[in-house]
């Protein structure tokens, strides 16, 4: 797989994604990049998590605001801001809908476009260097990215309205009291971590991260009751899974089973 602003590697179960290619990238290019390799990812048998990391630059990407300033009241103008809202959709919905967890890490700076991005992932690492700033609000502009959804429900809704109107940047410290990064690894450590993390998560059952990850999703918008009849079913799943039943075997024993592919799961 080539690309221009992303590099992939697929190695023991866990597809590295890098940023690469120009630092203030093409949005829409980004976007359809994105979006045909994750599709093609989702379909790989061997990849069972996705991580993105920061490769030549960090998460730091912007729309060309001079260019919908330029057509401010034209036809064509909301027509370019209708197109960077859906990039926004479909960046952040195909990383949501995927089955397979994805986890993003970073050891710069996440920036504008790139900070609704690096939220949308399932998990969010961060060195103690790291800094976080969401897009400027000063052209009266929405963030969009989904910010007003996933921001509130990470730091509250005070916080977040002080974060996006006084448009200042968040040190990894604040970031991880305030559940923005699920963990802050020190530099020195950090391949390390990275490879704890992968080794555990790509070592579990993939009707179970699947699962998991879809009650979650669904807890803040479901009732106690609907997200009992959810775990009940998701449950007869898992069991009726072959993955699971090795998984079971495996911990019975004392012992870490290690799968070699991520779908092949299901009892016929």
């Amino acid at each position: 797989m080539e690309y221009q602003n992303f590099d992939a590697e697929i190695a023991d179960g866990c597809a590295r994604v890098s940023l690469t290619g120009p630092g203030s990238p093409d949005m829409g290019h980004l976007c359809d990049e994105f979006t045909d390799l994750m599709l093609r990812l989702q379909e790989d048998r061997a990849v069972r998590l996705v991580l993105i990391v920061d490769g030549d630059h960090s998460f730091d990407f912007h729309h060309n605001l001079n260019d919908l300033a330029e057509n401010l009241g034209k036809d064509v103008g909301f027509e370019l801001l209708h197109a960077n809202d859906e990039i926004a959709r479909r960046v952040v919905t195909i990383i949501s809908e995927s089955a397979k967890p994805v986890v993003a890490a970073t050891r710069g700076d996440i920036r504008n476009m790139g900070f609704g991005f690096y939220l949308a992932a399932d998990m969010r690492l961060a060195t103690s260097e790291a800094t976080f700033t969401a897009p400027d609000l000063a052209g009266g502009l929405l963030p969009g990215w989904g910010l007003t959804y996933t921001l509130p429900r990470l730091i509250g809704s005070s916080r977040t309205l002080e974060f996006l109107w006084s448009g200042r940047s968040m040190n990894a410290a604040e970031a991880l009291s305030l559940g923005i990064i699920d963990r802050l690894i020190e530099p020195e450590r950090w391949d390390e971590e990275l490879d704890n993390l992968i080794g555990r998560v790509r070592s579990l059952p993939q009707p179970v991260v699947q699962l998991t990850k879809l009650g979650v999703q669904q807890a803040g918008v479901l009732d106690a009751t609907t997200m009992l009849s959810f775990d009940w079913e998701g449950q007869q799943q898992c069991w009726a899974s072959l993955e699971t039943a090795d998984g079971l075997k495996a911990f019975a024993e004392g012992r870490t089973h290690h799968f070699d592919t991520p779908m092949d799961n299901q009892e016929d």
